[in-house]
């Protein structure tokens, strides 16, 4: 047979030289890692520092923590002042008061009361508020001045007030200096009248037209000439109106036909809606208003219950019957 001559080298593998391929590869990585670094590391050497750093819950005077008013100057400040108590005041001509917008939980003073959380704050505020007819309340902005007191800012300023009182039958106006305290929250934790210069105190009869709400006196005088459908204040008559079956029922009249709005209980919303009407001479129940409301569908079922009412015992002067002006707070509370 014939033999056939193979190349002696070709069973010896021939390998191929991948280095550059590897040093390519590993310079790749150095490279995204130098940049991650660079881009998202503020201290790169600290990964090679096995010291650790303890944060210190000190404010150096730079941290966000620190509250707004101590990084404003004089003129931020009183600019931020004139806007806040400006929107404090205007919500209240408005009839609108809603204590956590302004307060803190607990206000050290609000007037002569001490120590209030938001629900006692706005009892007392409605309670002031119902002897204090034909109110008016405005500030002076000119006068606004201001200290800083620890993290506090203590504000001062002078008001001009002016009611007439159906519990003392008086006129009443005056200039006021109030003394605001703001926390660094941003909320009042005090609020009381310091001073008082140009008082006018002026007795008015009973049977005075004073005694009615400005509304009110326009009504009567365009509508009745006699007086017949004169409105008074609940606490200026000798016999105050009530629930036909007395409070007690009204109360068991209430709970029974109160529904509470999804909407409210949803959102966990509770408290009380103040309303006004007035109390016809027949016992039926008129001019229903919300004076101070929750929101979330509670002013709405508080306005349909009391419309749904029975009529009510009206108001008597001398054994009479007379119109009368009521308030009625309404709690919706979550069981």
């Amino acid at each position: 047979m014939e033999e056939t001559n193979k190349p002696e080298h070709e069973d010896v593998p021939v390998y191929k030289d991948r280095s550059l391929i590897y040093m390519g590869i590993a310079l790749g990585v150095i490279i995204l890692i130098m940049g991650y670094l660079t881009l998202f590391v503020d201290d790169p050497m600290k990964i090679f520092n096995n010291e650790q750093k303890i944060d210190k819950l000190v404010d150096d005077g730079n941290s966000s923590i620190m509250k707004k008013s101590e990084q404003m100057d004089d003129v931020q400040m009183r600019k931020s002042l004139t806007r806040f108590i400006e929107s404090y005041y205007y919500d209240q001509r408005k009839g609108y008061f809603d204590p956590p917008s302004y307060f803190a939980p607990i206000t050290e003073t609000f007037y002569n009361y001490h120590n209030l959380n938001y629900e006692r704050l706005r009892d007392i505020y409605w309670k002031r508020l119902s002897d204090k007819h034909k109110f008016i309340h405005k500030w002076i902005v000119s006068t606004l001045e201001f200290s800083r007191q620890e993290q506090n800012v203590v504000a001062t300023y002078w008001a001009k007030e002016s009611y007439y009182s159906s519990t003392h039958a008086i006129e009443y106006s005056a200039d006021i200096q109030f003394e605001m305290t703001i926390n660094a929250d941003g909320k009042i934790i005090s609020l009381r009248d310091i001073a008082k210069r140009n008082e006018n105190i002026v007795q008015v009869p009973r049977d005075s037209t004073s005694l009615q709400q400005p509304e009110q006196q326009n009504a009567s005088a365009s509508n009745d000439v006699s007086g017949e459908n004169k409105v008074y204040d609940m606490a200026l008559v000798e016999q105050k109106p009530e629930f036909a079956s007395g409070p007690r029922e009204m109360n068991k009249y209430l709970a029974n036909n109160i529904k509470y709005p999804a909407a409210a209980r949803q959102n966990e919303v509770s408290g009380k809606v103040y309303l006004s009407f007035i109390v016809e001479k027949d016992g039926a129940l008129s001019d229903i208003k919300v004076r101070q409301g929750i929101g979330s569908g509670c002013d709405e079922e508080a306005m349909r219950v009391l419309r749904n009412s029975p009529k009510w015992k009206p108001g008597l002067i001398g054994g009479n019957p007379v119109r009368t002006f009521c308030i009625l707070p309404i709690n919706f509370q979550i069981e």
